[in-house]
């Protein structure tokens, strides 16, 4: 599946976060993300980001301290080019999951060659007969944007996850100016 454009947003009256993935083939893939599971991959999801820029670029020195510096300087050179101005797409888009979000309750990530981060997404419910779930294959700068959004919608969701930004130092302002929240998209 090949991601043309994501979406990530905080729901206050669900208190969870809308993930949208957009294809190239015009198909939408919606999903939910509570607060324990973002608890629960959080880290992970760190670690595996710093480990795929790793990969790309070896380090004479690999301790912690300097793949977290790797990853960071990575992270602000791809979000000086990112584009979060262009609307996400949700006109006419096929729903090949159904048009209710899956409730993400197990999450699986693995670093592939060469250099992306493979996520499975699936959702497996008490009283559902069949679990349904997606996998994307993230490239360096669609998984830095991916983790900024997330981290916008962490500040705006309040969480105060172990390891997540609590202050906003790291995503930047979300507001339009008046003391409105903008939307945020990765194209």
């Amino acid at each position: 599946m090949n991601i043309h454009q994501l979406s990530v947003a905080y729901v206050d009256e669900q208190d969870r976060i809308l993930v949208r993935f957009n294809t190239s083939a015009a198909e939408e893939l919606r999903l939910w993300l509570t607060r324990r599971m973002l608890s629960r991959v959080w880290e992970p999801l760190q670690e595996a980001v710093a480990q795929l820029e790793s990969r790309k670029t070896p380090l004479t020195d690999s301790s912690e301290a300097s793949r977290r510096m790797l990853t960071e300087l990575r992270r602000a050179e791809v979000l000086q080019q990112s584009d979060f101005a262009t609307p996400f797409k949700d006109e006419s888009a096929k729903l090949p999951l159904g048009s209710e979000p899956l409730t993400v309750t197990q999450m699986n990530m693995s670093v592939q060659d060469p250099g992306h981060l493979q996520i499975g997404f699936e959702e497996r419910l008490p009283l559902q007969q069949e679990g349904r779930g997606f996998q994307v294959a993230m490239e360096s700068a669609m998984l830095h944007g991916f983790v900024h959004l997330l981290e916008a919608a962490l500040l705006k969701a309040e969480w105060n996850l172990p390891g997540a930004p609590q202050d906003g130092a790291r995503s930047g302002s979300t507001d339009d100016g008046n003391g409105e929240a903008r939307p945020r998209y990765l194209q």
